[in-house]
This record gives structure tokens, C-alpha cells and sequence, in this order.
């Protein structure tokens, strides 16, 4: 593997200038001062504890490009993995938004090096060499023995991270530790296996674990603690024992290694139902819970809060509307990026717990929204939707118009499925008015937790009372009334109460739908065939609904349960194995 990108200390330095999350001195003005950043090297920086500071808070900055699937958030665009599940649709039109839904790409020619899929390895392999450029210089820092511990465990934390995330896309990479490459080194690497890859990404997080501190200071909020490394441990393993990497790898030949594993092992969920109680036992988090205020309150707290008692990981942001400017329709100054589907509306239980298709949950095909679970509103924007209006400062109905030749176009609130995303936006707030939330990305969270907990001890030993307390406690948080699940169920019908819990908790965030559906290997059932939407048609006031296909999609199967390995890559290094299917 060559890796292109050799001591960008300067470009590093002015990245984390834009990264304002937990380190005060971002804002030092007599940093941002300077005029003989030109004279900047490795000396130079390594020399001065604020610039030491400075260049790793660079990688820290670089996380949110490996958010999304689009890697321009900065540049005013958003293309969500959700877009890549059967949870949603991106905005954009023409060939590159059709193909997008089911990550069917292979129909553009050089596919391999196409720019969502290279961009991630890219962005990835960079942060790795910024991180071997810190760990190889903090010692020469003027900074206290204390301080250069806790920052190479963060920067640790960070290398993990960035390995996590290639992982889940691309299955075993390259490990290159901690070696820095020179012009003259060989840069040809071969993938380490899915195997490697994930007990090299483990032994990271638990060394980091090691040293990182239980809990933060405020003014160090945004920085990995020993919970978010032993989370990120949760979430690794939770991947490594699911079907696709754990029995069901589809791969074949000596890729199959580096796909996944080449045998099934059960003992794989075990690991990672011990890896989620470990963090369960720190008693450091606690779900966010309020169903006083209204049913629910507590999750739409959560989404819009930076810290809180559940928050265990986010990128920290520092755009104050970030949500609300992306994912609001233009008439409440928003952006509508992202269109939910009706198949995510649907999964949304009734408010009694039931799903809708369920015998007594009351739901109603003329009134779909009436008394859904709380959760429902909270995360979708729909027609008739209250919401902040600008002009009055008061909650006005919204109207969604259905995108289509000649059906709304041109107007403000378009949307190809009837829907648009709400969740962690303010109530308060529009894309460009009202209060400012500064919730982050967030990566991980104590819901996600506990769901994982209860998906692995389920596909372990099936549901014991310690699979349903987690659930449980999640539909309670959730303002479900009754919470409580059918007593006495399979193992598989916990399994499909498990798998929707996700689906509709972590609805647009972290890519969790994207992945899991991955990961367990649904996605030729799931993101293939017609998609959906809700019309609505307006005849005086009186509003009447009709559902509609807006949309096929097509999966090709092993493709795309892989990135590609840029080609780009595997021409300069004869020893890289591509994925399956490409």
C-alpha cells in the first residue's frame, strides 16, 4: 500500500484550527496570529506545547468526514448512510442519487476509485500517519509527562477509531502500527485479515482504555474517556460476531480472510455481549429519561443536548444550527437533504408498543400518524408537522409537497418521499434562526449500549430476563405505554423486537441502519426492489393520503456488502487483494 501522504504538519495545524471541540487553545488568538506558519516542521511544532496540542486536535477535527457517506459536510453538501439503507432518500437527483440508495455504483466507470468510496480510505490512512507523526515526536514536547500520556492515549484512541471505521467498510486492511514511510520504504503492504485487523483495532482501545480518565472535565468535553474506548470495544466486537463477517462471509478464494471469518463461532457474541456489560458495569451512564414533560421527552433531550448522562462520544461541532440548516425544509431555512422513506415510518410501533400491522394497535391508514410511538415524532418531519415559524416565531403546520414532473416542483418544502428528517433539531430553532443546539455527531451513546447487550446475549443464550431489562429499558425511556414486551418469546422473535428497537431509536444517526443491515445481511432483502413514499392531496382543507413507489433499487450481491479497495491503491501495490465482487 502506498500512502501518499508524507508530514503535512502545516495542513494539519490549520485543520485543527477549524476543530473546536475540547481543547481551549483553538481559540488562542495568538495562535491563530502567527505569521511564520511557513517556518513550521516537525521540530518546530513538537517544540512548542500549544502547537503539539494543535496538531492533534487536526485528527480530531477530521473525524466528521467519516460521519457520512459524502465527505463534503464542510462544503455545504450531506449525503447520509441512512441515503444508503431502506431508512432513506438523499436530495440529489440524476444517475450518482439513483444508484446511491443501494450503494449500486459499479455502473460508473473506474467505480473503484469513486470519490465516496476512496475519500474514506483516504481521509483514514491520513489521520493514521498524523497519529504516527504525534506518537513518534510527543516526546520531545515541552509538555508535562502527565499531559504526554493522556494525549498518546487519546491519539490511540483516535488511530482505533479511524481502523473501526475502515474496517466496516472495507473488512481487513492494512495495519501499518506505528512505522513511519519515507520515500525510499516499500510501500507495498498486503491486507492483514478481518481477524487481525480486529484484535489489532481491541488491544488499542483497551491500551487506551487503560489510561484515558472515567469521566471529563468541561473543558475537555469531546475527548475520548475510558468509556468511549470500551464502547468503540462494544461496537467493534458487536460487527466481528454478525453474520456477514461471523458464518455468512460471502467471499470465497483468499479474500474470504479478509473479508470475515471462515467459520462460524458463537463464542463471538459472547465476547461482545461482556464487551457492552463492561461498560453497563462502569456506572458512569444512565439513559436520558423524562416522560413527564411528554411522552418521550427524554430521547428528544438527548438529541439535542452536547452532554448529558447518556452521551458517551460525539464529534464535537461548532456550527451551533448544524442539523437544523441540513435536514429542515427551506421554509423553515433548512436545506431537506434527506428524505425519510414510508418503510421507516412504518417500522415506528404504535404508541401502545404494537406495530401497526399488529391485531389491537389501532393504528389508522386515514390518521397515520395518530398515537405512534413518541420516538416518531421526534425524528420525522411530516405533513402537517408544527414547527417554528420565522415570520410569527410561533409552531405552523408545515406542508411536505411530493417532488415529482409537474407535482410540486419548485416549490419550498420538497421531498420524493412525503417525509424529511427532524431528529436532533431543535423545536426552538430553523436553519438559520431561533436558539442554537450544539449537539455533535454523535458516535456513540448508553441506548446503543444496551441494545447491543441485549442483541448479542439473545443470539448467544437466547432472551433471558437480562435481554429483556435492556430492551425494556430503552421502550420505557421511549415513552412506550405499555413498555413492557410479550412475555415468554423466542429467541427469534427477540431477535425482530431487537433488530426494529435499533432501527427506530438510532433512525438517521451514526449510520447505525447502514451498517446493520450490513452486518446482518439483509441487505438484498431490505435495499432491493420498490421503495416507498406518502402522498398528500389537498382538496379544500381536507388532506387525503395515498402511498406511492418513488422509486427501485437494486442490490448486487457480495459487492455491495464492501467498499472497493480504490484501484488506484491496488495498481501501486501488487499485493492488495480486492473485495468481493469488484
Amino acid at each position: 500500500m502506498r500512502n501518499k501522504i508524507h508530514t503535512l504538519l502545516l495542513l494539519s495545524l490549520v485543520a485543527a484550527c477549524l476543530w473546536l471541540g475540547g481543547c481551549s487553545k483553538a481559540n488562542d488568538k495568538s495562535f491563530l496570529d502567527r505569521t511564520d506558519v511557513g517556518q513550521l516542521n516537525e521540530q518546530t511544532t513538537f517544540a512548542d506545547s500549544a502547537l503539539t496540542t494543535e496538531f492533534l486536535n487536526g485528527v480530531y477535527r477530521d473525524l466528521s468526514y467519516n460521519y457520512f457517506l459524502d465527505n463534503g459536510i464542510y462544503g455545504g453538501g450531506l449525503w447520509s448512510y441512512s441515503d444508503g439503507s431502506d431508512d432513506s432518500e438523499c436530495r440529489w437527483t440524476g444517475a450518482t442519487a439513483q444508484a446511491a440508495p443501494a450503494m449500486n455504483l459499479a455502473q460508473f466507470s473506474g467505480a473503484a476509485d469513486f470519490s465516496r468510496f476512496k475519500n474514506h480510505w483516504t481521509f483514514c490512512y491520513t489521520n493514521i500517519r498524523r497519529v504516527n507523526v504525534f506518537l513518534a515526536n510527543i516526546g520531545k514536547s515541552p509538555l508535562s509527562a502527565a499531559k504526554k500520556t493522556r494525549l498518546s492515549a487519546e491519539a490511540r484512541f483516535l488511530r482505533a477509531y479511524n481502523y473501526y471505521h475502515l474496517l466496516r467498510n472495507y473488512s481487513g486492511v492494512p495495519i501499518v502500527g506505528d512505522k513511519l514511510f519515507s520515500l525510499t520504504d516499500d510501500f507495498n503492504m498486503p491486507r492483514n485479515t478481518f481477524d487481525e485487523t480486529v484484535k489489532y483495532i481491541a488491544k488499542e482501545l483497551d491500551d487506551a482504555a487503560s489510561i484515558l480518565p472515567p469521566n471529563q472535565l468541561p473543558e475537555d468535553y469531546g475527548r475520548p474517556t475510558r468509556g468511549a474506548a470500551l464502547a468503540m470495544k462494544a461496537k467493534l466486537y458487536l460487527l466481528a460476531a454478525s453474520p456477514l463477517f461471523n458464518g455468512q462471509n460471502p467471499a470465497t478464494g483468499p479474500v474470504k480472510k479478509l473479508a470475515g471469518y471462515e467459520d462460524f463461532d458463537a463464542n463471538r457474541w459472547k465476547v461482545a455481549a461482556d464487551a457492552a456489560k463492561a461498560v453497563m458495569d462502569m456506572g458512569q451512564y444512565a439513559l436520558v429519561e423524562d416522560n413527564a414533560t411528554a411522552p418521550g421527552y427524554g430521547f428528544y433531550q438527548n438529541t439535542i443536548d452536547r452532554k448529558n448522562t447518556e452521551q458517551i462520544f460525539q464529534i464535537m461541532m461548532n456550527t451551533g444550527k448544524f442539523y437544523e440548516g441540513y435536514l429542515l425544509p427551506l421554509s423553515r431555512g433548512g436545506q431537506a437533504y434527506s428524505y425519510p422513506t414510508q418503510e421507516l415510518v412504518d417500522a415506528f410501533p404504535m404508541a401502545n408498543g404494537k406495530m401497526i400491522s399488529e391485531a389491537g394497535s389501532g393504528y389508522n391508514e386515514a390518521k397515520p400518524y395518530d398515537n405512534r410511538d413518541p420516538r416518531f415524532y421526534y425524528t420525522v418531519l411530516y405533513n402537517q408537522s408544527l414547527w417554528l415559524d420565522k415570520t410569527t416565531n410561533t409552531k405552523k403546520p408545515v406542508d411536505l409537497y411530493f417532488q415529482a414532473a409537474g407535482d410540486g416542483l419548485g416549490t419550498s418544502n420538497n421531498t420524493r418521499t412525503g417525509y424529511l428528517f427532524r431528529k436532533f433539531c431543535n423545536e426552538n430553532a430553523g436553519g438559520n434562526f431561533g436558539v442554537n443546539s450544539q449537539v455533535g455527531l454523535v458516535v456513540v451513546r448508553y441506548a446503543e449500549i444496551l441494545l447491543s447487550y441485549a442483541e448479542a446475549m439473545n443470539e448467544f443464550a437466547g432472551p433471558s430476563s437480562q435481554v429483556y431489562e435492556a430492551v425494556e429499558a430503552v421502550r420505557r425511556r421511549a415513552g412506550l405505554n405499555p413498555y413492557q414486551l410479550q412475555p415468554g418469546l423466542s429467541k427469534d422473535a427477540m431477535r425482530d423486537i431487537i433488530r426494529n428497537e435499533r432501527r427506530v431509536e438510532f433512525a438517521f444517526e451514526e449510520a447505525h441502519r447502514y451498517f446493520d443491515i450490513k452486518r446482518w445481511k439483509l441487505m438484498e432483502t431490505l435495499v432491493n426492489g420498490d421503495s416507498h413514499g406518502m402522498r398528500w392531496d389537498k382538496s379544500g382543507n381536507t388532506y387525503t393520503n395515498t402511498r406511492f413507489t418513488y422509486e427501485k433499487r437494486t442490490f448486487l450481491n457480495p459487492q455491495m456488502y464492501y467498499f472497493p479497495i480504490p484501484q488506484s491503491e491496488i495498481n501501486k501495490a501488487g499485493m492488495l487483494l480486492q473485495n468481493p465482487g469488484w
